[in-house]
């Protein structure tokens, strides 16, 4: 709203904002001064007043006068601003009072304000206290008296009301403010007027000549002004004269773009015919292998790529159109490749300059890369007489047809398939800007778009999720589901091509979900989207092979699953997830560590197994504040252990790839490290081998920045998947956990088990046999060079206060 005010009511709304603040201010200021001033001009009165009733009490109890102190009592209360004045003896009993009804009564019960623990502070210290409280505009005074026989009185009490006295200063300061408000107001309307009339109006006066710029009615005549105004009406001027220069060049450049929206998203050039040179976009760079800063721009970088038996066809070709000869340019020839090979492309052109005598100086076009599905000339007619923005869809008439199949079918009774793509990439936002990452998907949409038949209708619903429409499949469900088998695997492929972005080598990884459309079925768009949906979730399970057809099935786990996760995050965000402590020993049963392990108990006393509700927690987004919430908890018990004098061994806790990938996931686990002040070494994290097999910089990157705070990192489950000895080389890995699938057959074959340890012993890591639950299987370990150990046989994993109690024990390993 305030972006939309003029500055004829911006500038004088701020200036009297300003000054009614710095008056406020002033005023409030003053208050605070006046009434202090008054209230220490009362205490002094009331300390000569009590000081001098101090010592007539004083002499008239030697002489017991009591009427001499009823005189003066009366006298002191013919202040109007006296509420309370009372004498009053040890035991808090009225014995004068300025209202005679509170006499031979007890003080704690009629006088509101009196206190008596000050009371006998004050008469054991003769010491009087005053105070003011200016929350209730009084002042309150105890003063000590001495006592000359029992009942006597011991104490002045003396309560004054500041009010009348603050409100009396408070009017006149309002007086005095109002002139002040009043003069100061006519001030700020005349500045105002005069900063309008030099300002404001000739900024208006431009302002609304600036709409006309560009035309005959632009006009900058403006009243006499400041040398400010002066000047942008100077530059207005200027820009007015070179606008009219520049409008050729916008026309240029509008001409360039709307060809390319017609053309299409392929390679775009633009070729200046005089000079020779030639813009080349990067797309067009791209399809023959080559990056945006490559490449020279002039004719022959073009000219020099042609296959040897197409040159002169395609030079003839253009050397007619450029003379009139033919009415258009159009021409499917080969062009190389930066590796070597060639690649067929649709090259259509236009002349849209000329010169004053008619000969052509400009010439624009597009290529589309026809190789990877149309390579025969019949197919490239119809190319070209399609929309050159192929298949791609927007969303709206995706549904529209998606809509159109599954409501009135197929009516020669094929099967059709809706395939929902998910492409995934780790690391991907770190290695690319938001803007960089949605022309990624845009390039895979195009990619994908180029590759399928009109059969195949191609849909990019959002960022990283695609959908594909196919047709006819088969007549019979068997064929149609294998066929959807077949091209689901082939979307996997599509996508797992690498892409080359800006100096990047980008490889992505798809999940595609396939729900089959029978012909008779009559659904709705929504559901059977939603149901492709579901599969492509069942299909990142593991053992999938990232392709996954619907079932009923899903739905009903889908069910559970939306409950679980709702579930699950408020286990989360409540710390209701058990930690459980396995300890880690050496061969001669000491403690060298404890693997932490997450366990979740319902309220119902089910137990969600770590497996389903960890895989939960990665699909729902939910697994890096699972990650940190472990970590934290881990993070107090070591710090409270250390406040306790308590030196633990070293924690370890497994950290999900996904939250390793994320933006922020280390850097917010580092702040934890320092929060809680955690030592060196007592904090370490379990990787898997697929968290490690990511882009080498990404990844040393995070590894690097967790060793210098101290915490170590444990290549974890060596032996289940790659067993890449490069992630031992490449990071600073300090420890290796052998898979347990490594016990499930040692006893009976050691071959690969072998193996697998001496390749890691080289590296001087400690390792570690995870899983082992007798003493026969830790003997044939320990013979192998393990290291450490952690299974049943030394202890299961254990609740804090267990673990603790267990470690500071005698230690867990028999003699073997």
């Amino acid at each position: 709203m305030l972006r939309k005010l003029s500055l004829a009511v911006l500038i004088p709304f701020c200036m009297l904002t300003l000054y009614l603040v710095l008056v406020v201010g002033e005023y409030l200021y003053e208050s605070d001064q006046v009434r202090s001033e008054l209230a220490e001009r009362q205490v002094t009165l009331i300390k000569q007043q009590l000081l001098r009733m101090q010592a007539v009490v004083q002499s008239a109890q030697v002489l017991q006068d009591v009427e001499r102190i009823e005189q003066e009592v009366s006298l002191a209360a013919l202040d109007m601003n006296t509420m309370v004045y009372i004498l009053v003896d040890m035991d808090s009993r009225i014995r004068f009072a300025n209202h005679t009804v509170w006499r031979d009564s007890s003080a704690i019960q009629v006088i509101d304000g009196y206190d008596v623990v000050r009371h006998h502070a004050v008469a054991q210290s003769s010491l009087p206290q005053i105070s003011v409280n200016m929350e209730r505009l009084t002042i309150q005074a105890y003063y000590p008296v001495i006592a000359q026989y029992p009942g006597a009185v011991e104490l002045i009490y003396l309560e004054s009301d500041l009010g009348p006295l603050v409100s009396e200063a408070s009017t006149k300061l309002q007086q005095r403010f109002m002139r002040v408000w009043g003069l100061g107001g006519l001030l700020l309307i005349g500045f105002t007027l005069i900063l309008y009339s030099l300002l404001i109006r000739p900024f208006k006066i431009l302002s609304e000549t600036a709409k006309h710029i560009g035309t005959p009615e632009f006009s900058t005549l403006i009243p006499w002004s400041s040398s400010e105004v002066l000047s942008l009406q100077n530059s207005l001027q200027e820009v007015h004269a070179r606008l009219g220069r520049a409008v050729k060049q916008l026309n240029d450049s509008e001409q360039r773009w709307l060809f390319a929206v017609e053309g299409s998203r392929n390679g775009i050039w633009d070729w200046d015919i005089s000079t020779g040179e030639v813009f080349l976009s990067d797309r067009w760079k791209e399809m023959i292998g080559y990056a945006p800063d490559e490449l020279n721009s002039v004719f022959q970088t073009w000219e020099a790529r042609l296959h040897p038996e197409d040159r002169e066809a395609v030079l003839d070709c253009l050397q007619e159109y450029i003379s009139g000869k033919s009415k258009e340019f159009e021409s499917v020839h080969r062009l190389q490749h930066r590796d070597g090979h060639y690649i067929w492309v649709l090259d259509r052109g236009m002349l849209v300059d000329w010169d004053h005598l008619g000969r052509p100086t400009r010439m624009i076009g597009i290529h589309v890369d026809v190789s990877e599905s149309e390579k025969n000339h019949a197919a490239i007619t119809e190319l070209v007489e399609h929309s050159v923005a192929g298949h791609r869809m927007l969303p709206a008439a995706f549904m529209e047809r998606l809509s159109q199949f599954v409501t009135q079918g197929d009516s020669s009774g094929h099967w059709g398939g809706l395939f929902f793509v998910e492409v995934e990439g780790l690391g991907i936002t770190d290695s690319l800007t938001s803007h960089e990452v949605e022309r990624l998907f845009t390039q895979i949409g195009a990619r994908l778009s180029s590759y399928f038949t009109d059969n195949i209708i191609v849909g990019h619903l959002e960022l990283g999720h695609f959908t594909l429409l196919a047709k006819e499949l088969s007549t019979e469900a068997e064929v149609a589901a294998r066929r959807a088998l077949a091209l689901a695997t082939e979307l996997r492929q599509i996508i797992a091509r690498p892409f080359h972005y800006r100096g990047h080598q980008l490889e992505l990884n798809a999940n595609v979900g396939i729900y089959l459309l029978d012909p008779v079925e009559t659904l709705e768009p929504t559901i059977v989207i939603r149901r492709a949906e579901l599969a492509k979730k069942h299909a990142k399970l593991l053992g999938q092979a990232g392709c996954a057809f619907y079932h009923a099935e899903l739905d009903v786990r889908q069910s559970r699953d939306e409950q679980l996760q709702h579930e699950l995050k408020l286990a989360i965000e409540h710390e209701k997830l058990s930690l459980m402590f396995q300890p880690i020993v050496d061969v001669t049963g000491e403690i060298l560590s404890a693997e932490v392990l997450s366990r979740w108990y319902l309220a119902n006393g089910d137990v969600v197994p770590p497996s389903e509700f960890i895989a939960l927690a990665e699909r729902s987004g939910l697994i890096a504040e699972l990650d940190l919430s472990v970590a934290k908890r881990v993070c107090i018990l070591l710090q409270q252990a250390n406040d306790q004098g308590l030196s633990l061994p070293r924690m370890t806790i497994n950290i999900s790839p996904l939250s390793f990938c994320q933006v922020d996931f280390i850097e917010h686990l580092i702040t934890l490290v320092g929060t809680y002040s955690i030592h060196t070494n007592q904090l370490g994290i379990e990787l898997n081998e697929s968290a490690l097999l990511l882009q080498d910089a990404f990844v040393n990157e995070r590894i690097t920045k967790l060793v210098k705070t101290g915490v170590p990192v444990i290549l974890d489950n060596f032996g289940s998947g790659h067993s890449a000895l490069s992630c031992l080389i490449k990071y600073p890995i300090s420890e290796v956990k052998l898979d347990m699938s490594c016990v499930a057959s040692i006893t009976s074959k050691q071959i690969w088990q072998k193996a697998l340890i001496q390749s890691v012993l080289p590296f001087d890591l400690r390792l570690v046999a995870k899983g082992v639950e007798s003493a026969q299987q830790q003997q044939i370990f320990t013979a192998l060079g393990c290291h450490a150990y952690q299974g049943y046989n030394f202890s299961r994993a254990l609740n804090f206060t267990d673990f603790k109690q267990l470690f500071y024990s005698n230690p867990l390993l028999r003699s073997v």
